[in-house]
């Protein structure tokens, strides 16, 4: 049966834990039960094909289908507008795209179809200044942008990770406002925002959140749902600094460019929560251990803020001499722990030192003795992860 309830509510669910809250300056959670005034600006903010993602109905890739039934999808705008106490505008403030035919053909040379040409589209005045004038009558602003399903999936790579279309001279724009703006990102790849975005009052990465994903960004952004889930991948500043990963090989001259710093954005596993959690005193119940041997380390984890968390402990392992290159550091398993304003929790990780692997150079993958450390923590960036040293004998 598909499109049952039951598994509407699962989607439902499963997207409010994958939506990452990235940046709050406190501005979120919104009082639901406030009147306020809230402008919901941005081409993706009512787009509910594009809201789904690659290789859904009405993405092109499956082209047998046109599109997913509009009455099951809830859009960013759509959430919003359910909450009763707020009265919820709504302007489009930029175009992102046109297509246009190849000028090679519409057919390669073997009769396959070519892929339509992206055309970005000009920032356009008169959209911005009624997005503008709609922000000023407004409380807040969420602004719903990212990239459109003709710039993402299979044949669809693009040279730059900055926003398509009008969406930079929006921000740009509604920033200038004064206002608080929440931008919300619905794109599957990190994007680049423009330099504005560092003046929002938060950012969430909503990636490609489903049917449900206006109903579980609504429940974020009100607070009736807390934020709790964590980046797969970093988030470069420009595009220049690609790759970007967490385990970077080991063995570059320095840690920068020239001009700018190699630290992501935002990191690999980082989320915020509407609270504040601490962690403290890493140890290990062993330091010396054989290959099939498990490592068991217990951390002290506690809420500090005044509301409850499901916080995801991270568990990292950096082996410190390899015999061939390898990552600085690696995620080998994680737990997460539900923790009540002011509850102090002390947080049992395991790892099996089998885990603890590299490929030497005979393409031989294998525990190699010496020395290591565990690293734990909420995020893959070094400075908030704590450390204990171990050994393979």
């Amino acid at each position: 049966m598909v499109g049952s309830t039951a598994h509407a509510e699962l989607n439902l669910e499963v997207a409010r834990r994958s939506l990452v809250l990235l940046e709050n300056d406190g501005v979120l959670p919104l009082d639901p039960t406030a009147p306020l005034r809230v402008l919901v600006a941005g081409p993706l903010a009512d787009d509910a094909q594009t809201q789904l993602g690659d290789w859904a109905g009405g993405s092109g890739q499956a082209g047998w289908l046109d599109g997913q039934p509009r009455d099951m999808i809830t859009t960013v705008l759509d959430g919003l507008q359910a909450i009763d106490g707020w009265t919820v505008t709504h302007t489009r403030g930029a175009d992102i795209l046109t297509l246009e035919e190849d000028p090679r053909g519409r057919f390669f040379p073997d009769h396959q179809p070519r892929p339509p040409v992206v055309k970005p589209c000009e920032p356009d005045a008169a959209l911005i200044a009624e997005a503008v004038a709609a922000a000023s009558e407004s409380d807040v602003v969420v602004a719903v942008v990212g990239d459109r399903i003709e710039l993402v999936g299979e044949g669809r790579s693009t040279a730059t990770l900055e926003l398509i279309g009008g969406q930079n001279a929006l921000i740009d724009a509604l920033i200038a406002t004064g206002k608080p703006v929440v931008i919300v990102l619905l794109a599957s790849k990190p994007l680049v925002l423009p330099a504005s975005a560092s003046k929002a009052a938060a950012v969430i990465w909503a990636a490609n959140p489903g049917m449900q994903g206006g109903r579980a960004l609504a429940d974020i952004v009100s607070g009736a749902a807390e934020p709790s889930g964590r980046l797969p991948i970093s988030f470069a500043r420009h595009v220049g600094q690609q790759p970007t990963y967490y385990n970077q090989i080991r063995g570059q001259h320095g840690d920068r460019y020239a001009d700018l710093t190699q630290s992501p954005a935002w990191a690999f596993g980082e989320g915020l929560s509407y609270t504040t959690v601490e962690y403290a005193d890493l140890s290990l119940e062993k330091t010396a251990l054989g290959v099939s041997d498990t490592i068991v380390g217990h951390i002290t984890v506690s809420n500090t803020g005044a509301r409850s968390v499901r916080e995801t402990v991270q568990v990292y392992v950096r082996d410190a001499v390899t015999s061939v290159s390898w990552t600085d550091k690696e995620l080998k398993t994680f737990r997460q722990v539900d923790l009540a304003p002011g509850e102090t929790v002390r947080v049992r990780v395991e790892l099996p030192v089998a885990e603890c692997t590299i490929v030497d150079a005979a393409g031989a993958r294998l525990v190699e003795h010496g020395m290591f450390e565990l690293l734990v923590g909420p995020s893959s960036r070094d400075e908030v992860l704590l450390s204990a040293e171990f050994e393979v004998t």
